[in-house]
């Protein structure tokens, strides 16, 4: 980002205007499970026994067996596709051998390995029955890691309560556009551009999250996705300050906007460059600029704030999580 960015920013006020924030369900997985699956059809009572005998040992985990009767049952089908809707099954067994190794370094406490081998299956074997099981992992390991700062879904996270309330209604909604998702079942649009004035500048600002419950010193990474229509949106700032999130005050009483940036929070500037999802990963200890005099535990609130474009653009925000070391 520009250096020209910081002189802006310390004239924008950290004023707050009302409006609402995902994974998850947790990350906004999707499970295909058994009865979402149409059925082949088999030439004998045989092929459909054997097919079922192929279920039972899948359930089991005996993703060799489960494969084999796959394959045989699929040579007694009728047709090609009812051999396609086979195909799944026994895609599913090949993941399985994966899926085991990932469970046992879960349990071995090797967690960043097991997350990593999560997002693989999900890519991988996303569409097949075996979804249900990577999801089951998935919902284990992820809280090990992780903590959702803000969602988006119909229910807001703890964290994401008094952002969603102040949210500007005038600026912000909650979208289902499959397309517009990273994680879950919705998202946050927030159409950037205008908004209110100081000292001759206008700004946008948007209530993320309340941080005065969270030990931040837990945490290494703040991870957010955004995803613009534009492939040169502009500068933005994602500020933790002392203030609890609420209604628009006036802060020029209290010693001007430059005082209040430059003593009392911890910042980081971040331009989106390009048209669809940019996901920011943000060191917390090496890439956020921090006042010497404060620490995380007076901090009590998350914006993402801008000097907005000069017309109205759209972007949309989704899986604002804190990631462990």
């Amino acid at each position: 980002m520009s250096g020209g960015f910081l002189p802006w920013i310390l004239l924008i006020p950290l004023s707050v205007l009302p409006m609402q924030s995902v994974p998850d369900d947790d990350a906004g997985l999707d499970a295909t499970s058994e009865n979402s699956l149409p059925e082949p059809i088999f030439k004998t009572d045989e092929g459909r026994k054997t097919f079922e005998q192929g279920k039972e040992l899948f359930e089991q985990r005996d993703w060799r067996g489960a494969g084999k009767a796959f394959t045989a049952a699929r040579r007694d089908t009728v047709d090609r596709e009812s051999r396609s809707r086979l195909e799944p099954w026994e895609d599913a067994c090949k993941g399985g051998k994966s899926l085991d190794r990932a469970a046992g370094d879960l349990v071995r406490k090797k967690y960043r390995k097991c997350w990593s081998a999560v997002e693989g299956l999900v890519k991988k074997y996303g569409d097949t029955p075996l979804r249900t099981s990577i999801d089951e992992l998935h919902d284990e390991v992820y809280p090990i890691l992780f903590l959702d700062l803000a969602k988006f879904e119909k229910e807001p996270v703890e964290t994401e309560q008094a952002a969603r309330r102040a949210l500007p209604e005038d600026r912000t909604r909650i979208t289902k556009d499959p397309d517009r998702i990273f994680e879950g079942k919705s998202a946050l649009e927030w159409r950037s551009g205008g908004g209110q004035g100081f000292a001759g500048f206008n700004f946008g600002r948007l209530p993320l999250a309340s941080i005065e419950n969270v030990v931040m010193e837990d945490y290494r990474w703040l991870r957010i996705s955004i995803h613009s229509e534009d492939d040169n949106f502009g500068k933005f700032t994602l500020f933790f300050g002392r203030d609890e999130i609420g209604p628009n005050q006036a802060w020029a009483a209290t010693g001007g906007i430059r005082g209040l940036l430059r003593r009392d929070c911890y910042y980081h500037h971040l331009t989106i460059k390009k048209k669809g999802w940019t996901h920011l990963r943000i060191d917390l200890v090496k890439e956020l600029s921090k006042n010497e005099s404060i620490s995380w535990s007076d901090l009590q609130s998350l914006y993402l704030f801008t000097v907005p474009p000069s017309h109205p653009k759209r972007l949309t925000i989704d899986a604002l999580k804190l990631e462990v070391p």
